[in-house]
């Protein structure tokens, strides 16, 4: 069976001097298919600020571009029964 995974990747601690740059995740979503995890990440960025742009990653895999504080990850992952 497989799912999808989407995770929030926070940007805001990026720009800073050399070395002391980073990034973290803001929270990981588990979804049955890619366009519930995309609609999540669509609503948790706020459609008022234009339209997320998704970016092919591999065979199973998506993307969002920098979107200035946040980048989002879609992976298909399979599971074990």
């Amino acid at each position: 069976m497989a799912t999808y995974v989407i995770e929030s990747e926070n940007l805001t601690q990026l720009g800073g001097p050399m070395g002391t740059e980073r990034t973290s995740i803001n929270w990981t979503k588990y979804c049955k298919t890619v366009e519930q995890a995309k609609k999540i990440a669509e609503k948790d960025y706020n459609k008022s600020r234009g339209p997320i742009e998704w970016i092919k990653e591999g065979k199973d895999g998506w993307r969002t571009q920098d979107l200035g504080y946040v980048m989002y990850h879609i992976k298909k992952i399979k599971v074990e029964k």
